[in-house]
Formats: structure tokens, C-alpha cells, sequence
């Protein structure tokens, strides 16, 4: 390979387009949003031979030295769809030769370009591991929802390659693509998708805020509303004109990927919106969001005399924490907090700072996965254990056998108990993962047994929390007529004049 393939020269792009202004720009992070369809994929591999031809040759040897990755989030989605579309574009000729070992990567040698280009999905710890511990030319997160903020933030450290005696990189930087984000997704919130929570302290805002120096490529919808004599959808659509990369496509693409599909679908796979796609039957159809969640963030009330009750999920990848307050008859959750790939050693001080950061001088109490009290297969240690050395005693949710009918019965009791309708459950805004799971992406999937149960995925992690805060706050006894049992009492985390010590239950 000496030069592009024919196909991938600038020359052949519509400079009219999202794409090819993508292909071109130099940002330090480009992000191109768009449909099933508009070439995005394509667009990024394409770019990323842009960027190694056009990397300075290093003083020492004469050579274009540039080291990329191509991330996914699992490895089977990495080997079906990304893999197949770089070697499409830059196949394995015998010289540039793909390494189908544990190491998935390939090595380009033509001209004076000498670059590595390593594919990685992040469904494992030495996945996530690897990413850490490497450094790169630039990184292309392929399908850019699927992918964990941490993780974004975690890969701007990693570019320094090649280093200084070679030249340095001339560009370095993230690309990324995508469709359309979940609403509670950090890129739909970053780009200004979806409004952040009204009433969101500023210093929780300016994460949230898109920087001067990123690019945002957002793609026309490829399908367009066919709207009736007052304006309204029909359920009917149409082809946009504008649409980009129809002319790759067959001409019935668009049109045999309509039928059989929920709106919500169409609007984020078709017409690049922003939209909650729900798979399944939702675990709570009593929720409601207009009626359940509150118009503005929810502050905590401080002092003493206001307990705060924390609800733990110890999960591996998602682990995850509720914080909520009994405020006369209503039990308001406030917060949530989640980690990704945190062992409780890591996660139980966050949870500790938070509570020290938005609860000061208020009593706390923890409950939690009734599972979270089992030893480690490692180390005879449980996630109760590490929580109670930094100072947070975790009892376990009053469930028998920790039923997950009981656990989500329970949930659903909180939800119907409107009196006078006034909703005795309230949920603020902050807590947008919870929402959504609630709102449908926490739903009910069939297992091989015919059984249908929650799906396990980063939803139900903070639904969990939520079944066990209810639980604990006597949901499930009030469902069946029983008086609720008698509060444990709490323990103080938070720092005041003298030293932390932990005060026995």
C-alpha cells in the first residue's frame, strides 16, 4: 500500500457534507453523530489513514511513526462491525499484516508510514486495563454511546506518541462516532441534546459543558416525518434529501427498516433524535415521569434531626448508591451515584466523600444488596466489611432470599401510594441513569428457563438501590398490612471539629 485506496482520496468527498468536514478537521476531539447507514464508520477509519500519512517524519529514522486504537465496548461487537469495516477499507495484503492473536492489531508499513493500529473491547479488565496503561497518536472510540465517561476522560492522558526525539505527534487527539444517545447519556448531555436537570449546582454543570476546542459533526436525519394537513405525523416517512450516504446504500434501505419498529426507535436510529428506546416490558408501568420526578434538583435538608439513608449496589462493573431523605410523609431521593469497573475498596471512599460533600452534619444509614455480605473468592473479605472500615455500617435489605419479585413489588407499592395525589415517591432530576431505567430500560427479559426477569445491564444497578431503599424505609411490610420494622440507627460520616470515628449501630 503506497498511497489511499482510490476510493478514500478527499478528492472524492462532497465537502458539502458533515462527514467530509469531519474527515478534514483537526480538533482534539471530533465526535460525528448520525444513522444506521450515513457512513460514519467508514469516515473515521478513513480518517485515521489520513492522520498517519500526514504525521511528520521523525528526525532519527525518516519514518511516519503514529500509534492509534480503535475501541469498542465488547469484543464480539469489536470482531462483527468495526474490524470488518477497517479491513474493508484497508485490507490485510501481506505486508500490512492483521494480527488475529490475543493482541488484536495491524501493522502498516508502506511508504515511510510505520503505524500500529490496536482494537480493544472493553468488556474486560485487562481491556480496560490496557487503555490505561498505553500511549497512542489518537484514539477512535467506535460507537461512542456505548462507552463510559470515565473511560473518555480516562484516554486524553494516553496521547503522547511518538515521543519528542521522533518529533512528537503533529496531531493527536479522539475521534468518535455514533447514533443518536441515550437522554441520560453524558455526550447527549455534553452537546446539548437534552437539557441538563433545572436547578443543577454550576460546579456539577461545568462537567457537562461541550469545550471551544471539540468538534461536533451532527449528521441530517436520513428520514424525514410525512405530516398531514395540520401538521401532524402520520406515521408515515420519507427519504431527507439531505440525507448523507444514500447513494452507498440499496435503494429500499430506509424503507424495510420502518416496519415493525416502536417510534422511539425510528427517531434514534433513522432521524438522529434523541429518544428512549425500550426493549421490553417496562419493570414499573406505574411510574410516571411528568408525576413521580420533581421539576427542579432536590436539596437536601441539614442537620441532626435529618437522617439520610443511603441503598447500595455492590455490582462489579456498575456499583451504585441511592441517597434519600424521609421529609414527612415522602421519601425524596436526591442523588445518585454509580462508578464503573470499582472494586468496593475504590467505590465505599466516594460514597463516603459524597455524603461528607452534600450531607453535612446529617446522620446517615446504609442498606444494600443482601449479597454484598458474602466473602470474596480472593480475599476473605465482603463489600459490608470495607464499608464499615470507612466508617459505614451497611445492613442488609429485609428480603427473604432477596426475592426480586418482593424487591420490585415493593417499588410498585411506593409508586401507586399517592394520597390525596401527592406522590409519596419523589425523585429529583439529578438522578437521570434511575429515571431512565424506570421510564423502560429497565425491563423484563425471558430467560432460557421461559422466566422473565429484570435485565441485568447499568440500569438496574440503581434500580436495585431503589428496591432496597424501600425495602429498608418499610415499603415492602406496609404492602402487606404490616407495621414498618424499627429503624436501625444511624451512623455519622461526616467531618466535624474533631477526628472521623465510627460510631457503633
Amino acid at each position: 500500500m503506497s498511497e489511499l485506496p482510490e476510493g478514500l482520496r478527499v478528492s472524492e468527498l462532497d465537502a458539502d457534507t458533515q462527514a467530509a468536514r469531519f474527515f478534514v478537521s483537526n480538533n482534539f476531539v471530533d465526535y460525528i453523530q448520525g444513522d444506521l447507514g450515513s457512513g460514519k464508520t467508514v469516515t473515521c477509519c478513513m480518517r485515521i489513514l489520513r492522520h498517519v500519512q500526514e504525521q511528520w517524519p521523525s528526525p532519527v529514522n525518516g519514518l511516519r511513526m503514529s500509534r492509534w486504537a480503535c475501541v469498542r465496548n465488547t469484543n464480539v461487537d469489536l470482531k462483527r462491525t468495526t474490524i470488518r469495516t477497517w479491513l474493508s477499507i484497508c485490507p490485510d495484503d501481506g505486508v500490512n499484516r492483521f494480527n488475529w492473536g490475543q493482541s488484536l492489531s495491524h501493522r502498516l508499513r508502506f511508504g515511510n508510514v510505520f503505524a500500529d493500529i490496536d482494537f480493544m473491547g472493553l468488556d474486560k479488565e485487562d481491556d480496560v486495563r490496557k487503555l490505561r496503561s498505553t500511549e497512542y497518536t489518537g484514539i477512535f472510540f467506535n460507537e461512542l454511546p456505548f462507552i463510559e465517561k470515565v473511560l473518555f476522560d480516562e484516554s486524553h492522558g494516553r496521547l503522547r506518541y511518538p515521543e519528542k526525539k521522533h518529533g512528537g505527534p503533529k496531531w493527536r487527539g479522539i475521534i468518535a462516532d455514533g447514533n443518536a444517545p441515550p437522554e441520560d447519556h453524558w455526550v447527549a448531555l455534553m452537546t446539548g441534546q437534552v437539557d441538563l436537570p433545572p436547578g443543577m449546582p454550576p460546579e456539577e454543570a461545568e462537567q457537562y459543558k461541550w469545550p471551544s476546542d471539540w468538534g461536533f459533526f451532527m449528521q441530517p436525519p436520513a428520514l424525514m416525518d410525512i405530516l398531514d394537513d395540520r401538521g401532524k405525523p402520520t406515521g408515515r416517512y420519507k427519504i431527507n434529501p439531505n440525507a448523507e450516504n444514500i447513494h452507498n446504500l440499496p435503494d429500499d434501505y430506509y424503507d424495510r427498516l420502518t416496519p415493525g419498529k416502536s417510534r422511539a426507535w425510528i427517531l434514534s436510529r433513522t432521524m438522529n433524535t434523541v429518544a428512549l428506546v425500550v426493549d421490553g416490558s417496562p419493570v414499573w408501568p406505574q411510574f410516571r415521569r411528568e408525576f413521580h420526578v420533581a421539576n427542579e434538583v432536590l436539596k437536601p435538608q441539614l442537620g441532626p434531626q435529618h437522617t439520610v439513608t443511603v441503598s447500595l449496589d455492590f455490582g462489579r462493573v456498575y456499583p451504585a448508591a441511592l441517597f434519600s431523605q424521609r421529609i414527612g410523609q415522602r421519601l425524596y431521593v436526591q442523588f445518585e451515584l454509580m462508578g464503573f469497573n470499582e472494586v468496593a475498596t475504590q467505590f465505599a471512599p466516594r460514597v463516603k466523600r459524597f455524603l461528607e460533600s452534600h450531607y453535612p452534619g446529617c446522620p446517615a444509614e446504609f442498606t444494600g444488596d443482601p449479597k454484598g455480605n458474602d466473602k470474596g473468592q480472593a480475599v476473605d473479605i465482603s463489600a459490608y466489611d470495607v464499608f464499615a472500615a470507612n466508617g459505614m455500617s451497611v445492613t442488609p435489605a429485609p428480603v427473604m432470599d432477596n426475592n426480586i419479585t418482593l424487591r420490585t413489588e415493593a417499588v410498585a407499592f411506593a409508586l401507586n401510594d399517592n394520597p390525596g395525589g401527592v406522590n409519596y415517591l419523589v425523585i429529583s432530576p439529578y438522578c437521570r441513569t434511575l429515571i431512565v431505567g424506570m421510564a423502560g430500560r429497565y425491563h423484563l427479559v425471558r430467560e432460557e428457563n421461559g422466566e422473565l426477569k429484570p435485565k441485568k445491564d447499568r440500569y438496574s444497578n440503581l434500580c436495585d438501590c431503589l428496591q432496597y431503599l424501600c425495602l429498608k424505609t418499610g415499603e415492602g411490610r406496609r404492602m402487606i398490612n404490616l407495621p414498618a420494622a424499627r429503624p436501625s440507627r444511624s451512623t455519622q460520616v461526616w467531618k466535624g471539629r474533631k477526628s472521623m470515628r465510627r460510631v457503633s449501630a
